[in-house]
């Protein structure tokens, strides 16, 4: 888990900010938290913050104001982001950024998309931006991220590895590497789990479909790592971030090929 930074985030309505927030969190490898936790938490520990929300007339969610609130001076990287219902972004971060600005921090980025809508004259035509944030949206936020903030991004240990080995049906592949001096064990390749991140909840081995995940002493692995289908569940509930997938395009077709006479789960 990444202790550096945190998304603060107000998602009220359709879950259109909660989409963009925890995919980010995931790309950051940190915890996106409500602005009530911020009651209680110390916001100078971390050196870069987002905050984000709906846009409601004209700014953010005031929950989301009274959070910058509570910032000190110190040097901190933030950005900001939303999702709204107007096509065009217009000025509805400048609250926010004011306050910011008052506050000397230093704003690294902003990123806003269109999100669901259904109020006012939008309940005549059942809503406006249908499906919105989409996958497209998913992934610019991601980019957003990795280019803003690209020093705070999670690191994939499994890239540092030089050597992989074949994936074999009922075997575990692990690795060992050194990370500033200090030994990281990851266990799989198409599924990979950081075993000194896991700590052993099973939430991942509970959601996954197809039982590719077990646990041995506390820790979580993948078992059978061919029936994997890549849905990315374990990935998205992991809370410590342990978790990561890893393939290539021909990695994808073969799932298809191997699951593909299957009646069900």
């Amino acid at each position: 888990m990444n202790q550096k930074c945190v998304i603060v985030y107000e998602s009220i309505y359709n879950g259109n900010t909660e989409k963009l927030a925890r995919a980010m969190a995931r790309t950051l490898g940190c915890r996106a938290i409500k602005p009530e936790e911020v009651l209680n938490a110390d916001l100078s520990q971390f050196k870069a913050i987002g905050f984000g929300s709906g846009i409601y007339f004209g700014s953010h969610h005031p929950t989301i104001l009274d959070a910058v609130k509570k910032l000190d001076h110190m040097e901190q990287d933030i950005f900001i982001f939303s999702s709204r219902g107007a096509p065009v972004l217009g000025k509805y971060h400048e609250p926010l950024k004011k306050m910011l600005k008052e506050k000397g921090k230093k704003l690294v980025g902003e990123f806003s998309v269109r999100g669901y809508d259904e109020t006012g004259p939008w309940v005549i035509i059942g809503g406006g931006n249908c499906g919105k944030p989409d996958e497209k949206d998913i992934k610019k936020a991601l980019k957003f991220i990795r280019k803003s903030l690209a020093e705070h991004c999670m690191p994939d240990y499994y890239e540092l590895i030089e050597s992989k080995m074949p994936v074999r049906d009922g075997f575990v592949n692990t690795y060992s590497i050194n990370v500033n001096g200090i030994p990281v064990i990851l266990k799989g390749d198409f599924v990979t789990i950081n075993q000194e991140a896991c700590i052993g909840c099973g939430k991942c081995v509970k959601i996954c479909p197809l039982r590719v995940l077990s646990l041995s002493e506390r820790k979580a692995f993948p078992f059978k790592e061919l029936d994997c289908t890549l849905c990315r569940l374990c990935e998205i509930n992991c809370s410590e971030r342990a978790i990561s997938l890893h393939y290539t395009w021909i990695d994808a077709i073969k799932v298809a090929v191997r699951h593909g006479k299957r009646k069900s789960l």
